[in-house]
């Protein structure tokens, strides 16, 4: 039996939907996780959601669809404003709280601290959520201070945080920067997988998950036994 996760980032576009997709492909039909996004802007060129289903080739049932959709690729609160709509934190708070006991991926948009409204971070969404997390970060340079500030912001907070996980291109660094983010940083490092060399769907995609995906079972574990963490 899982758990509800919820799935951040250093940063917009560091790899967040490429690790939901890595785990949904790998875990979702054995443990009947599903993918959720509960705010998604920028939907005339990109919606993650559609992503992940189409580089998965899962059924609609293992998807949730968005409480809110946004066409302008900019922060929740500022797309609400263009499009003449808002967000409701009370509204996307309950609905997250209905999906706790339920074995879903939330993938949050951007990082901590992009405003979904302007007197609402996300990292308040993250922490009254009480909901375990996951950090994704590049394995690029610069991850170091990325990750590092994301992780002290979350458990500066005590906001119960599972680890972090390296996702991006091939880095001769990437080694070294998971040792030292998970020394510094003080959270567990679950695992690293570089972007594939050519673009992947179906079966395809679905073998490369399971080989270079949570190789050592870190993130699976934690779901399954998330007392042994906290």
């Amino acid at each position: 039996m899982g758990q509800a996760f919820y799935v951040t980032g250093t940063g917009t576009d560091v790899g967040k939907t490429f690790f939901s997709s890595l785990f949904m492909a790998k875990y979702a039909e054995n443990y009947g996780y599903r993918y959720w996004k509960p705010i998604q802007t920028g939907t005339v060129s990109a919606d993650d959601t559609t992503f992940v289903q189409t580089i998965t080739n899962l059924p609609d049932s293992y998807f949730l669809k968005p409480n809110y959709l946004f066409k302008t690729p900019a922060s929740p609160h500022y797309a609400a404003k263009v499009e003449g709509q808002s967000v409701d934190p009370k509204h996307l708070l309950s609905a997250i709280t209905k999906e706790r006991k339920n074995n879903t991926l939330i993938e949050g948009a951007g990082g901590v601290f992009v405003p979904i409204t302007e007197d609402y971070l996300t990292i308040r969404a993250i922490q009254e959520s009480n909901l375990g997390v996951v950090v994704v970060g590049s394995t690029e340079l610069g991850t170091i201070n990325h990750t590092l500030m994301t992780l002290e912001v979350l458990t500066s907070r005590f906001i119960p945080v599972f680890g972090f996980y390296l996702v991006g291109p091939n880095n001769p660094l990437q080694e070294d920067n998971a040792t030292i983010i998970q020394k510094l940083g003080g959270v567990s490092f679950l695992g690293l997988t570089n972007f594939p060399e050519q673009k992947l769907t179906g079966k395809s995609f679905l073998s490369f998950a399971n080989e270079n995906f949570d190789t050592n079972r870190n993130v699976m574990d934690l779901l399954l036994n998330p007392d042994d963490e906290f």
